[in-house]
């Protein structure tokens, strides 16, 4: 018996003559299938039967209508990169300083802070009253 992770997908083999390949092959079809139904999948068990390689899926626990939608995933995907530009977390990078590289103007301390908090919470603003899962 062997475990992999396909993705997020626990992968159990309960047999040692399926060879690795073999089953995260056999894995990864069982996750595309599940896909296309709309379901996602925690966990995959193989093992050998008499009719060859037997499946066994269990579908992730939890309400579907908390899974995020395409335009949900888009948002947080803007909120990243905003929080991202605006509070920059890389080592070299100044955190009280704000460079504009179109017109070279450069501010800096109280002022730049409280432009940021200012943007940022009419960023979050906008995506709350734009997401459909509020």
């Amino acid at each position: 018996m062997y475990k992999l992770i396909i993705g997020n997908v626990r992968v159990t083999v309960n047999d040692d003559s399926i060879k690795r390949e073999q089953a995260a092959a056999y894995a990864k079809q069982a996750i595309s299938a599940a896909g296309q139904q709309g379901k996602l999948l925690s966990h995959v068990v193989l093992s050998a039967g008499p009719d060859g390689i037997e499946v066994d899926s269990t579908e992730k626990a939890g309400c579907r209508m908390i899974r995020k939608n395409i335009k949900q995933s888009m948002f947080d995907g803007i909120m990243d990169a905003a929080r991202e530009k605006l509070y920059p977390t890389g080592t070299f990078s100044q955190k009280e300083l704000w460079f504009d590289g179109q017109t070279g103007q450069e501010w800096r301390g109280l002022e730049v802070d409280e432009a940021r908090t200012e943007v940022l919470t009419k960023l979050e603003e906008w995506i709350k009253s734009a997401s459909p899962n509020t």
